[in-house]
């Protein structure tokens, strides 16, 4: 629930940091924190607020009663284009999947309350730009450096998002290749989901939010127990408040909320936070036998699904 300040802001904002540091909690299943992001503005309350929910991060397989994904309101583009089907996506969900970039479609911008058609093509863009650098760009999946994504965020919300990085949070936001395992190179990841934006009122503030959910299968060299793939599901809220009466640190681009599962995984490289496909190895797959494989590679399966590593 959002609060409001009576005090000096810039005091109550260095207050609330100290007390908003993450806790993650392992469980059986992986849980996530939700804690606030601040927005002070020189308004007469000096106290409006925008949250900022950290991810839920389950590695999965579904539990059996999950009901189908709701399709988000708003304007949306789906993923339209179809590539060809290749090894090793053969045979799968993912194998008329566009490569790369390529699978990421972004709506028509149109001009929504409080935000302009420009505005909204600008947002867009930056939010293509931000998937790209967090599941795509090689920096980011084999050298794990995060520095190029944790710019294109508002200068406050960086440092907490900075956090994510330090643990296995950030697994909803991008993805990290295991170093014992190798991409490969003649496969590029397959992509496919949606986008979705509309304008919604946070705490008094009129923002833009961009929904994202998207589907990222990655093909590695060698053999798995269930093929040399493995999946990274996710959906983001990406917010973008209105600049009027806003602090220069806190205009741009925010995580509101972000979700994801993985599939088809290493399941101790992803205690790591790390992505690998099944090894050979593996004692049994944790797999619910009414359920779909294929399914757990398409952007409409429920995000709410059981977990095959914990």
């Amino acid at each position: 629930m959002s609060q409001h300040d009576d005090l000096d802001p810039i005091v109550n904002l260095q207050d609330w940091a100290r007390r908003t540091e993450r806790k993650v909690k392992r469980q059986r299943r992986f849980g996530g924190v939700v804690s606030k992001l601040r927005y002070v503005v020189a308004a007469v309350t000096l106290g409006a607020l925008i949250w900022a929910s950290v991810p839920l991060v389950r590695e999965v397989w579904p539990r059996e009663s999950a009901a189908p994904a709701p399709t988000p309101s708003g304007i949306t583009a789906t993923t339209a284009t179809r590539a060809e089907t290749t090894s090793p996506f053969e045979g799968t969900a993912a194998a008329t999947y566009p490569v790369g970039e390529k699978g990421i479609t972004l709506p028509p911008a149109r001009a929504v309350t409080g935000f302009s058609a420009a505005q909204v093509k600008a947002d867009l863009e930056l939010v293509r730009k931000a998937m790209v650098a967090g599941r795509l760009d090689p920096d980011m999946t084999v050298g794990h450096r995060p520095d190029d994504f944790l710019l294109m965020l508002a200068p406050s919300a960086r440092a907490q998002i900075a956090k994510w990085f330090e643990g296995d949070t950030f697994v909803s936001l991008a993805t990290w290749i295991d170093p014992a395992v190798r991409l490969d190179p003649k496969n590029e990841p397959r992509v496919s989901g949606r986008v979705t934006y509309r304008s919604v009122v946070e705490d008094g503030i009129r923002t833009l939010r961009i929904t994202t959910n998207f589907v990222w299968v990655y093909a590695f060299e060698g053999e798995f127990l269930s093929g040399p793939l493995a999946v990274r599901h996710d959906q983001i809220d990406w917010d973008f408040p209105q600049t009027r009466n806003l602090r220069d640190a806190d205009r741009g681009m925010w995580v509101h909320n972000a979700t994801s599962y993985g599939a088809w995984l290493d399941c101790a490289a992803a205690d790591k936070g790390l992505l690998a496909p099944t090894p050979k190895d593996a004692t049994g797959t944790g797999l619910a036998g009414t359920e779909d494989q294929e399914s757990l590679a398409k952007p409409d399966h429920p995000l709410e699904i059981g977990d095959n590593c914990h």
